[in-house]
């Protein structure tokens, strides 16, 4: 199931972690001068599904997850001791930025950006202690203005204005603490729109202490 040294009743040096089948599940790097450990966890197959690193048994600084099908990077995230903390981004299969969203203390805080794949704008947003607010714009491909709006306390607010390809108003739809004033201008597709705008982009499930070692197996903190 796992193989490693401790030292003190602590873990020193290299630990493995296996899958059943007896492939290497998982390896941790323990530094015994200091707090942190290097993490580095497997698909089965053995090829690598995330790396990052753990101080006291909490993510910490950048963790880097992999594709199981392309193999590529998909996303990134920043932690502090256990917290996201920095920017997460989010990648498309060619390597190029999709979304980045700036975190302070676990809680979205600052810039939310999202690009096509040439690297041009495709939305930016802002949060502040977790929630949308202040202006929201989403772009087409050519750079002009698909959608420009106001949110305040995660509720869309004042009017939003939406735009055809050619930078032409196409018509306003006026909100109120989220809730359209003129709901019969607000059509299915663009109902449709911004739930494809704001739905959760697939991340893989964040590897936790737990998967390097069974719950009795290290009774010195969460492991």
């Amino acid at each position: 199931m796992y193989q490693g040294f401790f030292k003190n009743d602590k873990p020193a040096g290299e630990m493995k972690r296996y899958f059943e089948s007896g492939n290497l599940k998982a390896i941790l790097i323990f530094n015994e001068q200091t707090e942190y450990s290097s993490a580095k966890i497997y698909y089965e197959d053995g090829t690598l599904a995330s790396d990052g690193f753990y101080a006291n048994s909490k993510k910490d600084s950048v963790w880097n997850y992999y594709s199981y099908y392309d193999k590529q990077l998909k996303s990134r995230e920043a932690y502090k001791k256990g917290m996201k903390h920095g920017f997460s981004s989010e990648y498309y299969p060619g390597g190029s930025c999709f979304e980045k969203t700036e975190w302070k203390n676990n809680m979205k805080e600052g810039i939310r950006e999202q690009y096509f794949e040439d690297g041009s704008v495709r939305l930016k947003a802002k949060y502040i202690q977790g929630k949308l607010t202040g202006n929201y714009i989403v772009y087409y491909s050519n750079g002009r203005p698909m959608v420009k709006g106001r949110y305040e306390d995660d509720k869309r607010e004042g009017d939003w204005v939406y735009f055809n390809e050619n930078g032409n108003g196409n018509h306003v739809i006026s909100f109120s603490g989220g809730k359209p004033l003129n709901e019969d201008v607000l059509t299915r597709q663009q109902q449709e729109f911004f739930r494809k705008i704001e739905e959760n982009v697939g991340k893989f499930k964040e590897p936790e202490p737990a998967d390097f070692f069974p719950r009795n197996g290290y009774e010195g903190n969460e492991y």
